[in-house]
């Protein structure tokens, strides 16, 4: 496939259709789309711009040899007949006349004059220039260091590159279409190709193979043991298949049975990272009880989950267009996501509700209020920090003893992962729930337990399984807070306005001064008692 059918151009388009049609395909084509298809969009760019290059460069020196013309003077006439032979056209030419054409121009001294038309031609004439290519590169030596020196660099790379891709199209297209008949006999016609024997070109087909075969959506052993009979790879030293794609192919080979085995892994108690990993992405839980078990991840279970998922990625992609989001990474949000934040909204809320409706009956003052609610905010704050930290360890240390407990009282979800932990959720909720309810009332309490409870139920929805709540649209998690806040002011301004509809208590009167020593003395002390009536006053004041 030439690059002027990859663009959908003709060999006659300019520089700058060349350009927009590569940006418009662009679009179609993205990298992480479509990763070989960008490429083979990238390398058809390449070649287009390289070949106008060269024609725009080409066309100058003809203008230049158009211009100074031969000097054929001294010739004779058969040595002009050769000369115009060797610069004849070579459409339609079969290989007879071609070596017939060769052969004139050896006897009369003008071979490289020959050479360099049929390379101008193969590079002009792609679609119908295979034959000639194959007949010129081992005659002139073509791709390799014998080639003649004064052939222009450029054209002789362009023509390899096309050369490359002549090779390695139908292979790639055979392994897209799984048809294993095609990809081998387009692999047994790669033995016409002698420059293939040169070193440096076989280096870049053994790595070309190896990428293929990697690349392929489905694994054929017969495939890989073609290749590598015909190739020579081999474990041991020398090996000439790249060291890093060796190991890579050597795991593809043994994917069924490491997928096999990550499954059984999965099946059973997750004791180890190995086994909690294999559960999250090949356990037969639900969305939500996969969630659930990654809140109890550390750091060496996601390790272990990025090299399982690699794997899979690499080698097992069928698997991975089953897991959420039809992606082996679709846990990669929750490894980054903050999931003790609940916890922390219901200390918020657990201590503003329950310092209004402990201590307004008390007498407190609404500015008294909000330093409780601020005081008692830091500090529970603090506690469940610690208990989080302390509790989630033990927990996870103590997998089986939570699992054990857990499945003990739900039952129901012994065979998925349970709602709960009683370890790392039960316990310092409980003591979450008993500090609050010593210290600001039972209310509070119920309001720390009812939020974690919400939170949870909300979690626990399966709105959209393949998007987490930290992939949501930033707008939505906006307008929420928005509401949020919303909602506690006007929480706030309930309160205020219930603590000034209170009862004025004693000695919490209008009068602008300070207590009295009178107001702590019984009423009938003598210096305390006042008259009724100012008239009263002004008459006691008057007595001598």
């Amino acid at each position: 496939m030439s690059c002027w059918t990859v663009l959908g151009l003709s060999a006659d388009a300019d520089v700058r259709t060349i350009k927009r049609q590569y940006a418009v395909l662009l679009k179609q084509t993205r990298p992480d789309d479509d990763p070989e298809g960008f490429q083979r969009l990238r390398d058809a760019y390449e070649q287009a711009l390289a070949y106008k290059e060269w024609q725009q460069y080409h066309e100058q020196d003809e203008e230049q040899d158009i211009e100074q013309s031969w000097d054929l003077s001294g010739l004779t006439v058969v040595e002009v007949d050769a000369l115009q032979l060797a610069t004849r056209s070579l459409d339609g030419l079969s290989v007879e006349e071609l070596k017939r054409r060769h052969t004139v121009a050896l006897e009369q001294g003008c071979a490289h004059i020959f050479e360099d038309t049929l390379l101008h031609h193969c590079i002009e004439h792609p679609e119908s220039s295979d034959t000639l290519v194959d007949w010129a590169v081992p005659t002139f030596f073509w791709f390799s260091a014998w080639q003649r020196l004064e052939l222009d660099e450029e054209s002789i790379e362009l023509l390899l590159a096309r050369q490359r891709t002549r090779i390695t199209q139908p292979m790639r297209e055979a392994l897209e279409q799984e048809d294993v008949d095609g990809f081998l006999q387009a692999y047994a016609r790669c033995a016409h190709f002698k420059w293939l024997t040169i070193e440096q070109h076989q280096k870049w087909f053994d790595h070309t193979l190896s990428h293929l075969l990697l690349d392929a959506p489905v694994w054929y052993p017969e495939v890989f043991e073609r290749v590598r009979t015909h190739q020579g790879w081999h474990g041991s030293t020398g090996n000439p298949c790249p060291d890093g794609e060796w190991q890579r192919l050597l795991a593809r080979k043994n994917a069924p049975l490491y997928l096999a085995s990550q499954q059984q892994l999965a099946m059973e108690p997750p004791a180890t990272p190995e086994h909690r990993a294999a559960r999250l992405l090949l356990g037969t839980g639900s969305f939500s009880a996969r969630r659930a078990l990654a809140r109890r991840l550390r750091e060496d279970d996601w390790a272990q989950c990025r090299k399982l998922s690699s794997e899979l990625y690499a080698n097992h992609p069928n698997v991975c267009a089953q897991m959420p989001g039809g992606t082996a990474f679709f846990w990669q949000s929750w490894e980054l996501s903050f999931n003790d934040w609940p916890t922390y909204v219901g200390v918020v809320l657990a201590c503003l509700i329950g310092s209004f409706t402990h201590y307004i009956p008390l007498g407190v003052r609404f500015s008294g209020l909000i330093n409780i609610v601020m005081l008692t905010t830091v500090a529970f704050g603090v506690v469940v920090a610690g208990l989080n930290w302390l509790v989630h360890d033990f927990a996870h240390r103590a997998w089986w003893l939570d699992d054990w407990l857990s499945a003990r009282l739900c039952p129901a979800f012994l065979k998925d992962s349970p709602p709960f932990g009683v370890l790392r959720d039960l316990v310092p909720c409980a003591l979450m729930v008993a500090g609050l309810s010593w210290f600001l009332g039972p209310i509070a309490g119920a309001v720390y337990a009812g939020t974690l409870a919400i939170f949870g139920l909300i979690r626990r929805r399966q709105v959209k399984p393949h998007t987490s709540w930290e992939d949501t649209r930033t707008p939505v998690k906006v307008c929420m807070s928005i509401l949020g806040i919303v909602a506690l002011a006007i929480v706030l301004g309930v309160f205020n306005q219930i603590a000034s509809q209170g009862t004025v208590n004693r000695n919490q009167g209008l009068q602008p001064w300070t207590e009295r020593l009178c107001s702590r003395l019984p009423i009938t002390t003598t210096e305390c008692s006042a008259p009724a009536t100012v008239e009263q006053w002004y008459g006691k004041a008057a007595r001598p």
